[in-house]
């Protein structure tokens, strides 16, 4: 075969895988959404709608791919989001298997653990502004990152010492004492109080939000029926040294409160009281048992309004809808 009849033939081919090329459509990638599970129309309340999706949010979400952690990161950010705010209408039993749940199937793939962990931490505890920040949410996520084959025991060390503050005054469990001295240098604590409910607020000085969580407390019509009937006594603590600045600024507070700051710095030096926040607000029965930990005054009203069969003006938001961020 002569030379130029290759040459020729060659080219002739080139030209064909060329033209081929050239005329294939472009690869558009294929736009990411989230699966979304249908709830059994047999769960009709809201807690056991919400008690579904804490263990079947993600059961057609593809943990292992990339693109969520990728390209995506803002629909699985939203997912996650989207899973958290259902949670708080589930029984805590469930909540904290469902977590767990959660991060097992996330372990699948080791980038797709740390991204879904490190959304979990920033929604759960790292956001202040975040509605749906929730110390006893986050525990699982911590457990479940201490026993994670995935992080190192240096990636573990701040995981370990959260959980072990977080631990401490969990709702269920008792209070632990607060030793307190009052304006006139009277000294109490907070097991002498006697009442069926107590409000305890830790606050600060140069505080605005303080300010604005004692104005919104004393509004409440919900805490003003309580204290109508004798049923609460709300105690705000001041856990800082600057004791003179604090008479003057408690001067302010409504005067039926009781207020005190922490003369022996217990809470400072023996760590009684892990105040990752302030206004830091917990809710306590007549035994000093912990109901709310961290919370915020809408669920302080919304659960006495309805131990109470008192009226609520507003309502809690329906467990599947969407949280925007």
């Amino acid at each position: 075969m002569k030379k130029g009849y290759l040459i020729a033939i060659l080219c002739s081919v080139i030209s064909i895988v060329l033209f081929t090329e050239c005329t294939k459509k472009p690869q558009v990638p294929t736009k990411k959404t989230f699966p979304m599970v249908e709830v059994p129309v047999i769960y009709t309340d809201p807690q056991t709608r919400a008690e579904y999706l804490a263990m079947h949010f993600w059961d057609k979400f593809d943990f292992n791919d990339t693109a969520y952690v990728e390209s995506a990161t803002l629909i699985s950010e939203q997912a996650i989001a989207d899973y958290l705010s259902a949670l708080p209408y589930a029984s805590y039993d469930v909540i904290y298997k469902g977590i767990k749940h959660t991060l097992d199937m996330a372990s699948q793939n080791k980038a797709m653990y740390i991204y879904f962990y490190t959304v979990m931490s920033h929604y759960l505890f790292d956001n202040m502004n975040s509605p749906l920040r929730n110390y006893e949410f986050y525990i699982p996520v911590l457990e479940h990152m201490l026993a994670s084959e995935h992080l190192d025991e240096r990636r573990k060390a701040r995981p370990r010492i959260l959980l072990t503050q977080l631990t401490k005054n969990r709702p269920g469990t008792k209070a632990t004492d607060i030793h307190f001295t009052t304006s006139a240098g009277a000294k109490k604590a907070l097991y002498d109080i006697k009442s069926d409910y107590t409000l305890l607020m830790f606050h600060s000085i140069e505080c605005d939000a303080c300010k604005e969580l004692t104005k919104a407390i004393d509004a409440s019509e919900v805490i003003k029926a309580l204290k109508n009937m004798g049923k609460i006594t709300v105690l705000a603590i001041y856990p800082g040294p600057e004791v003179d600045e604090w008479k003057k600024y408690q001067a302010g507070m409504p005067a039926w409160w009781t207020k005190g700051y922490d003369h022996d710095a217990e809470i400072d030096k023996q760590e009684t009281y892990a105040l990752f926040n302030i206004p830091s607000l917990y809710l306590l029965d007549k035994d000093h048992m912990v109901i709310m930990k961290e919370t915020s005054l809408y669920y302080v009203e919304y659960y006495l309004a309805n131990m109470l069969n008192l009226p609520m003006a507003n309502t809690p938001v329906n467990p599947e809808q969407t949280v925007q961020n």
